[in-house]
């Protein structure tokens, strides 16, 4: 199947006047306005998911376009479509390439009830001002800038450009200890590599091997080509994929991702069924004939596929949309064990929208369609529950150490068979994590992002005012 069937349209803009919508002194949005809102409702009319849903408004009155974007969602289905006033910015952003310190937190509470506030350091990317600075996984820093961290200032104090950290750890009453010297750390312009940590590890004779992937990204497959190749001369018996930090991403890529871990006997069988609104569903019939497979993406042959029987999967409340996709993708052909938390529950796929004419730097990404898989077991109103519950609060480990609180307990199950009664690991805290901050931050999350090649044409008639 051609990959133009698997994948919508991504409009180019680039603007001929400023990005943001004015607003008018009368009672009318401006000039400006009314373009971005004409944008706004074509598309959304007509490739929105739940587009019958979607209130009647005129958008000729509306004088600012983000509102008016927002108060057409389906509600409270829809957590997850956005709009942006800078395309060039997304676009760079779904390549990995943003303005960072180089790692990844989690904001906790210290205590039950307190309003203070410390950051865990998850992961630190390489060749990163975090990972020069000395950083790495299971930092805490509860002070920046000399303030202390608490509920009301941990968002505007995380988003600065530079900042002065001063790390602690927690004595037996949970009571935060300076340590020495505080860090000085300064944002830069990078590119984020997906593949943050892997191993080959050696459980009771068998070879098993660890990847850690934090975002589905096509200009880094050849990444996963290059990881699979080594796990496949390894001859790896076990994977234990973690998935704990990925948010989603490009389709594509975990379509890529589930065929180099599938059985080499479900190569060439449906991974995902997609299912659109009818005005879709009638147009792609159109454009390409009513065949069986037009809504179907397919295992497709991968050389280094690992042809495995069984798969661990570490999984937050954060593995989201395309990382949800490879757990149930997979499902239907071979064992999934999953490890840790139940997931975020996304199974919607969007598309980025802008501007043709180059009016605008405006960009929407709604929901235009819903992912199933091969038997659609899914059950769309939560996330996909774990084998195995585990917390993720437990810092002990670095990323593919087998000491590490969840890959510990996904070789112990290899090792013997069964998980065990009781935590592996023990931790001088138990923090209460403070939910949504990532999905607050970072708009790659929870996406599950389709793309499509430029000469297919949208039904739209966009010379239309």
């Amino acid at each position: 199947m051609k990959k133009r069937l698997f994948f919508l349209i991504i409009i180019s803009l680039i603007a001929l006047i400023h990005p943001s919508c004015e607003k008018s002194d009368g009672s009318f949005p401006s000039s400006k306005t009314l373009t971005v809102n004409k944008f706004i409702y074509d598309y959304m009319t007509v490739a929105y998911f739940w587009n019958k849903d979607m209130p009647q408004i005129d958008y000729k009155l509306e004088k600012d376009s983000e509102e008016y974007f927002y108060k057409l969602l389906k509600q409270p289905d829809d957590k997850w479509s956005f709009i942006i006033d800078d395309i060039d910015a997304l676009m760079a952003y779904f390549e990995g390439v943003q303005k960072t310190y180089g790692f990844s937190v989690q904001p906790y509470r210290l205590k039950p009830g307190s309003s203070q506030v410390i950051f865990l350091v998850e992961y630190v990317y390489k060749n990163s001002p975090a990972e020069n600075a000395g950083l790495k996984r299971g930092d805490i820093f509860y002070k920046i800038d000399g303030q202390i961290i608490n509920d009301t200032n941990f968002r505007s104090l995380i988003s600065k450009d530079n900042m002065v950290i001063t790390l602690g750890r927690t004595d037996n009453s949970g009571n935060m200890i300076e340590l020495s010297p505080k860090i000085s750390i300064s944002s830069v312009v990078m590119n984020l590599h997906p593949v943050v940590a892997s191993a080959i590890l050696d459980v009771s004779g068998n070879k098993v091997g660890y990847l850690a992937y934090t975002a589905f990204m096509d200009n880094y497959d050849s990444a996963l080509d290059n990881r699979f190749k080594e796990f496949k001369m390894a001859n790896i018996n076990d994977l234990v994929l973690d998935l704990r930090y990925n948010g989603g991403g490009d389709v594509s890529s975990a379509q890529k991702l589930s065929a180099l871990i599938a059985p080499s006997s479900a190569i060439g069988s449906v991974f995902i069924k997609e299912t659109w609104n009818e005005e879709m569903t009638e147009y792609f019939k159109e454009e390409n004939g009513d065949k069986p497979d037009l809504f179907l993406i397919k295992f497709e042959p991968q050389q280094h596929n690992l042809n495995l029987s069984r798969l661990f999967v570490l999984t937050t409340s954060g593995t989201a949309s395309a990382s949800e996709m490879v757990i149930y993708g997979l499902s239907p052909y071979m064992e999934v064990i999953q490890i840790g938390e139940e997931t975020h529950g996304k199974y919607y796929g969007s598309v980025t929208f802008y501007d043709t004419r180059k009016r605008h730097k405006w960009a929407i990404q709604p929901i235009v369609m819903r992912s199933e898989n091969a038997t659609n077991n899914i059950d769309y109103s939560k996330g996909l529950p774990p084998t195995k519950e585990l917390t993720d609060n437990n810092y002990n480990a670095q990323l593919g150490d087998p000491e590490e609180y969840f890959l510990s307990a996904a070789l112990y199950k290899i090792a013997t068979g069964a998980f065990p009664d009781t935590d592996l690991k023990t931790s001088s805290i138990r923090l209460i994590q403070i939910k949504g901050f990532k999905d607050s931050v970072d708009p790659l999350r929870n996406t599950m992002l389709f793309k499509t090649p430029k000469n297919l044409k949208f039904p739209l008639k966009e010379n239309e005012e």
